[in-house]
């Protein structure tokens, strides 16, 4: 009994680390020598790109920013203001999408019913099909992508992209994890 209770709580730990981490993948040029880069620099005016129905206000765009900044000169990395004096460039794109899960289950509970025979014994058993339950999930997937520029080639080298359900109070701007989400998406840059 107690290998199975340790079983079910390991389980239900692994099955909540990953609805909070979500799907993060990257890619890169395989080409490029990252370890030439030195000094870094934002891609445009705003770095920030937004695909979706909703609006991501300011607050989240700045510490996202904040974040991959941070994260950056922690490797080591030094940001200039401009992007022709920095050996690459980095911009990021928020977005969300909004889907629904529709699941179909049979109900044995209420098909079973008719073999119970409460009440009255002495009427034959029935056999009846399971009627279906019926369950609709609304969810919000959001995504957070990064992407780094190589400044003298003009090119894309690395992609970073972390997809998950975001919460209700992430929705409605309670919480926030914008600088949680783009550390575990920088984890893979600069590549090994």
């Amino acid at each position: 009994m107690k290998t199975i209770s340790i079983w079910i709580a390991g389980t239900a730990l692994a099955l909540s680390a990953c609805a909070t981490t979500g799907n993060i993948t990257t890619d890169f040029d395989q080409s490029q020598n990252f370890t030439e880069y030195k000094t870094f620099a934002w891609a445009g005016e705003s770095p920030m790109v937004v695909f979706g129905d909703r609006l991501v206000p300011a607050i989240i765009s700045a510490q996202v920013e904040r974040a991959i900044r941070e994260d950056l000169t922690a490797k080591g990395y030094r940001f200039t203001e401009n992007v022709a004096d920095a050996d690459f460039a980095v911009s990021f794109t928020i977005g969300t999408r909004d889907g629904t899960d529709i699941r179909q289950t049979p109900d044995f509970f209420w098909a079973e019913r008719a073999r119970w025979n409460w009440g009255n014994a002495y009427f034959p058993r029935i056999p009846t099909m399971p009627p279906m339950r019926t369950e609709v999930r609304e969810y919000t997937e959001g995504t957070l992508s990064v992407d780094v520029y190589d400044v003298e080639r003009r090119t894309p080298v690395w992609h970073g992209v972390g997809e998950r359900n975001l919460t209700r109070s992430e929705l409605r701007g309670e919480t926030n994890t914008a600088a949680e989400d783009t550390k575990a998406i920088l984890a893979g840059f600069p590549p090994n």
